[in-house]
């Protein structure tokens, strides 16, 4: 092998290649699962906390204002917003209890996607406005929080896709005190 190509191959395996599998343990050890899992449950708790202190005003009607959702034959605006606080309430306690974990975060990617689609679609009909995320707590304008829908994505999938995801978690204790846990809650957790 000439130099040029023994040199290629040492940094191909030792910084090119290593490095991907070195990000790849970072983000998928216990702690930083651990960690995403929790910063998603708790984005989740806060919001639908603050929402559900009164559906009507902090959820539905901010579904309508997006102005994306049909109304007209099925009210789909209004069923999404009565639904979302109660969906973020569930997804959030399940991140952070670390029960059917994989589901969980399945469900909150796909609430952030339905946020990033939701405010994509009103920035592209050039408008600004008040997401609706933490209502009470703070005004917070779509134009910035599309940011924080993209993390609450990137997040999710880390925990979803992580060997770790039921560390420190309910579904582990579960695991090690009784003999075996149902086929199918192995596979949602």
């Amino acid at each position: 092998m000439t130099r040029a190509k023994h040199e290629k191959v040492y940094f191909n395996k030792q910084i090119g290649g290593g490095g991907n599998e070195l990000l790849k343990d970072i983000i998928h050890s216990k702690g930083f699962t651990l960690a995403s899992r929790i910063l998603v449950g708790a984005i989740f708790i806060l919001g639908s906390s603050l929402k559900l202190s009164n559906v009507k005003l902090n959820s539905v009607n901010v579904v309508y204002e997006y102005g994306i959702l049909p109304v007209e034959p099925i009210d789909l605006a209004a069923i999404f917003g009565y639904i979302l606080p109660f969906a973020e309430l569930a997804v959030g306690i399940a991140l952070l209890l670390g029960v059917l974990t994989r589901l969980a975060s399945f469900g909150g990617g796909l609430l952030g996607l339905s946020f990033v689609i939701g405010e994509g679609l009103v920035l592209l009909q050039g408008r600004d406005m008040d997401c609706g995320c933490f209502p009470g707590l703070m005004g917070t304008m779509v134009s910035q929080t599309i940011y924080l829908s993209g993390a609450i994505i990137l997040f999710s999938v880390i925990v979803f896709t992580s060997k770790n995801r039921n560390f420190f978690s309910l579904t582990s204790i579960m695991e090690k005190k009784c003999s075996g846990l149902p086929k199918w809650i192995k596979m949602l957790s």
